[in-house]
């Protein structure tokens, strides 16, 4: 998929395991799906869309849980704080691995420790011995395997689609994932009226088998050496990674974006379960259509990416969802009306899908093969490392306005980090003429 914009690309492998084409992918509505030609990526769509299902049952239930243990929505960003915090801390050193490491055998074992730690969260609510802060150890230890995970993640569905069928492979990655958001959060409702929140997390750990299984089904060779870095090796890697990343302005200024949207956009998902109980007046059932309305936005907004594939002006695209997504949140932190939430909950989730895919798109259209870990490695740390130090911002300055107002401090400081987000599209609208001409 060359585009006008991609100087610094060097020759990729041919995909592994790719079955004959025929007309139908030929085609534009063919195409959206021509990542599917390929059967590794088949079995890994299927089993990461399997145990999302699980993983979305054990948020909504788990959001549910920390609301029942603490009121203080400190507390609640600072479960999201400790999930994320590996992100944050380790995104880096992960990125390197994931470019030496064999992929498959590095996602596999991180798998396999989320599952048994979904496994113990489920024994120990079982058990009616749970508190705040086993749930925030647990949320810390799963942040960390999924660090380890997420870049080798994104460079392995290069490996096994490659070049030519990437984008195809990121949109339905998204839809996968989003789908999930829809079809979980329901499951996970339902589930808590029935066998309660120990249930959603014994069902999302054995959901992991799911993606294990399918993993360890796949024909597709490792990409990469498989031997080990000594630690100083590890930091001679990352740095060459940082210089790398600063030597290529449109690269940095991708990054740049995906921060600022995560530290002020992402966090609006943690609080959900306070605007659906304390603004909205609902219950568990209330926040599953809440999730639910952003995965329909999501799914519908990565199947509209994958019709388009490469499309041209992918750059104002960006800057336009970026300006949808903040000015979206604040309506829905300001509105009171159930309706109105959910609509705006759709077109969060479709911006939201918008800028996460057009930015990994275009990243990995203009790194090269031995720095795509690495540089995937900064993608997750700028969406989901820095996505706590937003979640205990926001609520810290929640606590701050409920405290001193006596009025829905959460609702506020959401609507705050919307603005933030909307005033900063405008100025790199304004100063960036780069970024508009990006394909």
């Amino acid at each position: 998929m060359p585009g006008p914009n991609v100087t610094e690309q060097t020759e990729f492998p041919e995909s592994s395991e790719t079955e004959p084409e025929d007309e139908f992918f030929e085609s534009r509505r063919g195409g959206m799906f021509r990542a599917l030609r390929h059967r590794d990526y088949r079995l890994l769509w299927t089993g990461a869309f399997l145990s999302n299902i699980g993983t979305w049952m054990q948020s909504i239930a788990q959001g549910w849980l920390v609301r029942d243990l603490t009121p203080s929505p400190f507390l609640i960003g600072f479960v999201a704080f400790a999930g994320s915090f590996p992100q944050l801390a380790f995104s880096l050193f992960s990125g390197v691995y994931a470019d030496t490491f064999n992929r498959r055998r590095l996602l596999i074992a991180t798998q396999a420790v989320q599952m048994i730690l979904s496994a113990v969260l489920g024994l120990l609510v079982a058990l009616r011995v749970v508190t705040i802060w086993h749930v925030i150890v647990i949320s810390f230890a799963s942040g960390l395997a999924s660090t380890l995970s997420n870049p080798a993640y994104q460079a392995f569905v290069h490996d096994i689609v490659g070049r030519e069928d990437l984008m195809s492979g990121i949109a339905l990655n998204s839809t996968q994932y989003n789908l999930s958001r829809v079809i979980g959060p329901g499951i996970g409702s339902v589930m808590l009226s029935t066998v309660g929140i120990a249930g959603c997390f014994y069902f999302n750990s054995l959901s992991f088998l799911a993606v294990i299984a399918a993993l360890m089904m796949m024909r597709v060779l490792p990409a990469t050496t498989g031997e080990s870095p000594g630690s100083r090796e590890v930091i001679q890697q990352m740095m060459a990674g940082l210089h790398y990343v600063r030597g290529r302005p449109r690269v940095t200024a991708l990054l740049i974006i995906a921060s600022v949207v995560s530290i002020f956009g992402i966090p609006y998902l943690v609080f959900l379960p306070v605007f659906a109980r304390d603004v909205l007046g609902k219950d568990a059932r209330g926040l599953a259509y809440l999730m639910a309305a952003t995965g329909i936005g999501a799914v519908a907004s990565a199947l509209l990416q994958a019709f388009l594939g490469n499309f041209r002006g992918r750059g104002k695209f960006l800057l336009g969802g970026t300006l949808l997504f903040g000015s979206v949140i604040i309506v829905f932190a300001l509105s009171g009306n159930f309706t109105l939430s959910l609509i705006c909950l759709m077109f969060i989730g479709g911006a939201m899908v918008s800028i996460t895919a057009t930015i990994n798109n275009l990243l990995q259209m203009l790194v090269t093969d031995d720095m795509r870990g690495r540089v995937m490695s900064m993608y997750s740390l700028a969406f989901m490392g820095l996505a706590p130090v937003g979640s205990l911002l926001i609520g810290s300055v929640a606590d701050l306005i409920g405290s001193r107002w006596n009025h829905h401090g959460t609702q506020l400081a959401m609507a705050g980090s919307g603005l933030i987000v909307v005033l900063f599209a405008i100025y790199v609208l304004i100063t960036q003429p780069r970024l508009r001409t990006l394909e």
